[in-house]
This record gives C-alpha cells, structure tokens and sequence, in this order.
C-alpha cells in the first residue's frame, strides 16, 4: 500500500450519507492518512468524534469564511475546546473567500485572525482558505505573524510568486484534483515551480473531483491521480511524489 495521504477532506458532507463506511473502508485499503476538516458550527463535534473512531483520520476545526455569518460566542467557545483535542491536528478551514461574497470582508478578516491567535496559542498549523483574496490573505498572515503557527494554504489558486512569498513564511502548499484540469495553468506552473518539501496534495472531497473522474464525486482514495499528474510535472517517479508529500503532511500537521 501507498503512502497516500489526503491532508483536506470533508468526509462528513453530505454526499458521503449513503456509502460514508465504504468511503472509510477506501481509505483503509489504499491510503495512509486523511485529516477530515470542521468547517461549521455542526460539523466540527462530528469530525472530532470521527477522528476519535478511526486511527487513520486527524481533524481540524474551525469556521469556514463562507459561514461566518453562523458566528456565536457560544460556538467560538466550542471550537476552542474542540480544538484541543489531541486528534485535531489542525485550526481551520479559515481565511477568505471574496468569491462567493456570503459575508462581509471584515467580518471575515476578523474572524480570520482570531483562528490565528488560536492557533498560535496552540502551536497547531493552520488550514487556510484563500479564494479571490490573495492580497488580504498574504497581509493578514504577515500582520499577525502567523508564521509562528504555520500550516497550509490549500486548494492554492494563487501564483507562483505568492507561493513562494508563503513558502518563506513557512506555509506550505496544498493542491489538489484541479491541477488535473486541461485549462489549470497556474496549478501546473505551481506544482512544477515550488520546492517539494512545501508540497502536499489534498482531495477537498467531494469536491474538485481530479480526471478522470472530474464532474464526479471525489472521495480521499482518487487523491492519487492528483500525486500522478504532480509527479509526471515534475518529472519524478509516483513513489518519490507520494512518499515525499506523505513526509511533508506529517510534517506540517505535526504528527510522529
């Protein structure tokens, strides 16, 4: 078996409500690790509990910039106890997403940053969301010095040059199925520009499904068409792709 590793999955949507245990038994045949991120207020308990349930599953918890209007008090405070969890590995999924426009940019500056200070008190990487929002993203994560943290941006969409901004900070670089894609230019000059050790590769299940299954469902298994593509842009063989993203997954989640 492969040392796969999917470091962002959302097994818990609901797409994954009829067959989520063959999707499980999937990942126990095939992969190493999967970290299974909280993005909502309900959500989160549930993929604590799941990590709790299967020792190839971390979690990571936190407010999605998309439901920042969900915000209470009471909910940070739970975030917070969740996220001292030993099976959360990571603080997120945050950041800033100015595509969809669900909330106000400020609004989810603010929250942003209190996902920082979380982590920065808990030494656990953070699991970073940036769409559309390169700019107030790289300012933010220099402002607070978020570097004491680290983690990742995943499902990076940004250039070259951020990626390599982001890499001295210490963050390193999630990619996933759209790297895949016919018309995914920057994803391409990314994967083969960056230096390996700042790369991982992630599914985002059920989304971002890689080809040849795009349009489909994606599940945390089909991250190794991802590794395929990657590897075969960089000119590597698919063991040292996988074997050296494995490495740097463990890495950045801080797992032995």
């Amino acid at each position: 078996m492969m040392n796969l590793f999917d470091t962002h999955a959302h097994i818990l949507d609901d797409q994954f409500n009829d067959d989520r245990e063959q999707v499980i038994r999937n990942i126990y045949d095939n992969m190493a690790l999967v970290v299974n991120i909280g993005c909502n207020l309900e959500d989160c308990p549930h993929t604590v509990a799941l990590a709790e349930q299967y020792d190839k599953l971390y979690a990571a918890v936190g407010l999605h910039p998309e439901d920042v209007k969900t915000y209470t008090p009471e909910g940070w405070d739970m975030i917070c106890r969740l996220a001292e969890h030993p099976k959360v590995v990571g603080i997120g999924e945050t950041g800033l997403d100015y595509y969809w426009d669900t909330s106000t940019k400020d609004a989810q500056k603010v929250l942003f940053e209190q996902h920082i200070d979380l982590a920065k008190q808990l030494h656990k990487p953070l699991v970073i969301h940036d769409r559309e929002a390169h700019g107030d993203t790289l300012e933010i994560l220099k402002r607070t010095n978020a570097k004491e943290a680290g983690g990742i941006l995943h499902a990076f969409s940004g250039s070259v040059e951020m990626a390599m901004e982001v890499i001295k900070m210490g963050f390193y670089i999630g990619l996933g199925g759209p790297v895949t894609f016919k018309n995914a230019r920057k994803a391409v000059e990314v994967a083969q520009a960056i230096p390996l050790e700042y790369l991982v590769i992630e599914t985002d299940c059920p989304y971002m499904a890689p080809v040849p299954f795009r349009g489909k469902r994606n599940e945390p298994m089909l991250v190794q068409h991802t590794a395929a593509k990657i590897a075969e842009l960089r000119g590597i063989s698919l063991e040292e792709l996988i074997e050296a993203t494995y490495q740097n997954g463990k890495r950045v989640y801080r797992l032995k």
